[in-house]
């Protein structure tokens, strides 16, 4: 709830969502911009969610997203299950990769510098 800007422009018609627990929840996620379903229109609420997904919502929650491979810096770390053109590709860079930025527009970033070794104390409260 935190993070529920209020600022919402995103898609919510999923056709698989109807009188789901979360279907509030879900057509809020997607209004935000934070989820998107299937190219036919259907969101799967009961489908297992991949590293992949959680990893594109968690940095679409924290406005976190590069825009393009050329935002990105040589020798971050890479997985060899996410290659260059997945659709994920640049969701799992972002979450894997600690690193400065700088902001590319309003909704972009372009990393500025790698932190090799962070100090992940400075991230605790």
């Amino acid at each position: 709830a935190r993070f529920d800007t209020g600022t919402s422009d995103g898609e919510s018609s999923f056709t698989d969502i109807s009188g789901h627990w979360a279907e509030s929840e879900i057509r809020r996620a997607a209004q935000l911009g934070w989820i998107q379903g299937d190219p036919d229109g259907r969101f799967r609420p009961n489908a297992p969610i991949t590293r992949a997904e959680a990893m594109t919502i968690i940095n679409r929650v924290l406005n976190r997203l590069p825009e393009e491979k050329e935002d990105l810096l040589e020798g971050m770390k890479e997985w060899p299950d996410a290659l260059p053109g997945a659709w994920y590709y640049l969701a799992v860079q972002e979450a894997t990769n600690s690193h400065a930025y700088e902001r590319k527009g309003e909704v972009y970033e372009r990393w500025s510098a790698l932190n090799v070794n962070p100090d992940w104390a400075q991230y605790q409260r």
